[in-house]
């Protein structure tokens, strides 16, 4: 018969809950804070920039030619807020072995000031220059925006070309960055054979790895990325779009499931639909015609969506999304056009100089007690507010770098 003494096997509970890791912010190292002093109250400030004068020649006679000075207006609003809550209960608070309190009110802030990190790395659509496929490999267009595959054959391509695109509008040597995915790291190292040591042991806060080639380096998983989605026919029954791991399914009638979505009548009301629930995936639409949408509550999905924001083709879909890296995708539509465009699935690196985003945080995160009416407990109220702008002279400063994701593992 065998022996069984487990129920007086003692259990123990840690002291803590275990890490919430999020993101290393970045965005320090590009945001400028200048304006901040100036609008500590109100909501825009403005900043005009001037059409530039030039050298004419001199007429025999001494004449002159005047020139006309004109400025146009650009302004930063102070308009997103963000905010992460939780309830508890006071009788959790006396019978949790942990403080979990602590443990969930210190991710609250982190995830906020990654949700600004994630708004500042964004900006790679403002700068001036960027390196694709056309720049790196010679093939496309210039702007047509497909990126290139990274590799150890053309890694230092990508340095020497963003010095040459900075010096080229004039950017200073002082004080170049670039921010970089782990994928870049990891083929920069195999192209320096392995040798870390050149990108010297200067390595700390903000995720700094080092210089190399006169840029200082830094890590980031909260890069921008873009991609685009042919929309162009109505999906069959139980067709499927996954967007970082969450998945949206067509029925003719919508299931009860989250990420159902009606069969519409058209493509375009399919495109429209579709855009709605990427934008706001914790609000359900109504079944119709022209829409209809399952909207998804479970946390691990709306963290997957979270900072994500489709844009409307009319036979397309394209997506940004902020703070995130790297975005799987894939698709089972019935129409073989349909599909998710290679070479637009782009990661979006920085290289740069100086502070070319002017960020002003109004709001920095902390954490507030509020009383739940009704409730034995209390609210943590954890929000932020800030506006973010990239000036004209600020777009000279940055290099986006286009890195295909597709064929990332």
């Amino acid at each position: 018969m065998a022996q069984d003494v487990s129920a007086s096997f003692e259990e123990r509970w840690s002291k803590r809950i275990q890490l919430m890791r999020e993101p290393e912010s970045t965005f320090q190292i590009m945001a400028n804070y200048e304006e901040r002093s100036n609008l500590e109250h109100g909501d825009v400030v403005h900043r005009p920039y001037a059409t530039a004068l030039y050298a004419e020649d001199l007429a025999s006679t001494g004449a002159y030619t005047r020139q006309e000075l004109n400025t146009t207006d650009e302004s930063l609003t102070v308009n997103v807020k963000k905010e992460t809550s939780f309830f508890r209960q006071e009788y959790e608070k006396i019978q949790a072995s942990v403080n979990f309190t602590e443990s969930f009110s210190k991710n609250a802030g982190d995830v906020l000031l990654n949700a600004i990190d994630g708004d500042v790395l964004g900006e790679y659509d403002q700068a001036d220059s960027t390196i694709g496929a056309y720049e790196v490999a010679g093939s496309g267009s210039a702007g047509d925006g497909i990126g290139f595959t990274l590799s150890t054959s053309n890694v230092l391509k990508v340095f020497t070309m963003a010095k040459r695109k900075l010096n080229r509008l004039n950017v200073p040597q002082k004080n170049r960055w670039g921010i970089i995915s782990g994928e870049f790291e990891d083929l920069l190292l195999q192209y320096l054979s392995g040798k870390d040591s050149v990108l010297g042991d200067t390595t700390g806060k903000n995720g700094h790895i080092g210089k190399y080639m006169g840029f200082n380096l830094y890590l980031s998983n909260a890069l921008g990325w873009s991609g685009r989605l042919e929309f162009s026919a109505v999906p069959g029954e139980d067709d499927t779009v996954v967007i970082n791991g969450v998945t949206f399914t067509w029925n003719a009638t919508m299931a009860s499931g989250e990420g159902s979505m009606n069969i519409e009548d058209s493509a375009a009301h399919t495109c429209d639909n579709f855009v709605a629930a990427i934008n706001a995936p914790d609000t359900s639409i109504d079944e119709a015609g022209s829409g209809g949408f399952v909207a998804f509550s479970t946390t691990t999905y709306l963290k997957a969506l979270s900072n994500i924001v489709a844009t409307d083709g009319e036979s397309y879909i394209t997506i940004k999304a902020e703070g995130k890296g790297w975005v799987a995708v894939s698709e089972t539509l019935d129409t073989a056009d349909d599909i998710w465009t290679t070479a637009k699935q782009n990661q979006h690196n920085l290289f740069g100089q100086g502070k070319p985003v002017d960020l002003i945080i109004q709001k920095y995160p902390s954490v507030e007690l509020q009383v739940r009416s009704g409730y034995v407990g209390r609210d943590f109220v954890t929000w932020q507010l800030h506006g973010l702008k990239t000036f004209d002279e600020g777009d000279a400063q940055m290099v986006d770098v286009m890195i295909r994701t597709d064929a990332i593992t």
